[in-house]
C-alpha cells in the first residue's frame, strides 16, 4: 500500500441502521514507512469497519513533535477517543497531557510514554521479554561467545529501552559475549544497512547482530550478504514482519520474535470505543511475544 502523510479520515455521520452518532476514533501511527506500523493501521481500519466507527488517521513520520501537533488537530476535530503509538517515551508525553486536559480518552498502543498514568489504557507487549528472547536465541546460535553488534531503535523510544534492558539481562549470563558496536538505526532498514556496511570494513570480528526490529535486521543482513559473510554472522530481529519471515525461511535470519501488530491495533481500537462510550476498561492489556525460527515459520506465514 502507499505511504500516508498527515491526516486521513473516513466519512462521518449517523449510523444508517440505528440513527446513532458514529464515533470518531483518532489513530496515530509513529511512522508509516515502517511495515509493522502499516500492519497496525490496516488492522485498525478493519476493526473500525467492524465496529461501525470512523477512523481519523495520523502519520507521525518518525517525529515526536509532529505527533504532539497531530494530537492538537485531533482534539480540535472533537474525536471521541484517540489511539496513539508514541514515537518517543519522553517527547510524546505532552501529547498525553493534551488529551487528558481535553477530556478525550487516550489509549497508548505498542510503545509507552513516561506519563502512562494519564492515559486511559495501554495495549502492547513487554519489550524486555522480546529483548530477552532474541538475545538468548542469538547467544545459542554463536555458541555463547564472540563479538556482537546491537542495533537499537530510536534512543528513548520505550521499545528501544525495554529491548535493550532485556538484552543486557541475558548477556549477564554470557561473559564471553562482548558488544563491540552499540548504535541506533531508528527502526530503519536503509540506516541499518549503511551502519552494517561501515562496521564490516573494520576488524571487529563480529559474529552476531542483535537488531531490535526486523527492518534493521534485514538491512544488516543485506550488507552482510553483499560482503559475502552470510555464513559467518548470525542476525536476529523482532516483530515478524513479512520480509523477516521470508528471511527466516531462507536462512538469512536465524529467527525473529513475533509481535502481533494486528492483535495490538484491534484491541486498542476496541478499548478506545469502549472508553468513548463511557464503559469501564482495564489499564493494561498485554499481548505475548513468540519466537519464530526456521522450524515453525510456516505457522506464521
Amino acid at each position: 500500500m502507499g505511504m500516508l502523510s498527515g491526516c486521513q479520515s473516513q466519512p462521518a455521520g449517523n449510523n444508517a441502521a440505528t440513527g446513532e452518532k458514529v464515533l470518531k476514533i483518532g489513530f496515530m501511527n509513529t511512522n508509516l514507512s515502517n511495515e509493522f506500523q502499516v500492519a497496525m493501521l490496516d488492522a485498525a481500519r478493519e476493526t473500525a469497519a467492524e465496529l461501525g466507527v470512523q477512523i481519523v488517521e495520523q502519520d507521525g513520520q518518525g517525529d515526536a513533535s509532529k505527533q504532539v501537533s497531530q494530537m492538537e488537530q485531533l482534539i480540535s476535530q472533537k474525536v471521541d477517543a484517540i489511539v496513539m503509538a508514541p514515537y518517543d517515551k519522553d517527547a510524546c508525553a505532552p501529547a498525553v497531557v493534551k488529551a487528558k486536559e481535553a477530556g478525550i480518552p487516550l489509549i497508548i498502543v505498542n510503545s509507552t510514554v513516561n506519563n502512562m498514568d494519564q492515559a486511559v489504557a495501554y495495549v502492547g507487549s513487554d519489550d524486555k521479554v522480546a529483548g530477552e528472547m532474541a538475545m538468548k536465541e542469538l547467544a545459542e546460535a554463536i555458541g555463547g561467545k564472540g563479538n556482537i553488534m546491537m542495533i537499537r531503535g530510536p534512543i528513548g523510544n520505550s521499545a528501544e529501552v525495554g529491548r535493550s534492558e532485556g538484552v543486557m539481562t541475558v548477556l549477564a549470563d554470557y561473559p564471553e559475549i562482548q558488544i563491540v558496536v552499540d548504535e541506533p538505526a531508528d527502526w530503519d532498514r536503509e540506516k541499518a544497512m549503511k551502519l552494517m556496511e561501515n562496521k564490516l570494513q573494520g576488524s571487529l570480528g563480529i559474529v552476531g547482530v542483535m537488531a531490535q526490529n526486523d527492518e534493521m535486521a534485514i538491512g544488516a543482513q543485506k550488507a552482510i550478504g553483499a560482503a559475502g559473510q552470510q555464513d559467518s554472522i548470525s542476525v536476529i530481529g523482532i516483530d515478524a514482519i513479512a520480509d523477516a519471515l521470508t528471511a527466516v525461511e531462507e536462512g538469512k535470519l536465524i529467527a525473529t520474535v513475533f509481535q502481533d501488530a494486528k492483535a495490538q491495533a484491534q484491541k486498542a481500537m476496541e478499548v478506545a470505543v469502549m472508553a468513548a462510550k463511557g464503559e469501564t476498561v482495564e489499564h493494561e492489556y498485554l499481548i505475548d511475544f513468540q519466537l519464530i525460527t526456521k522450524e515453525n515459520v510456516n505457522e506464521f506465514k
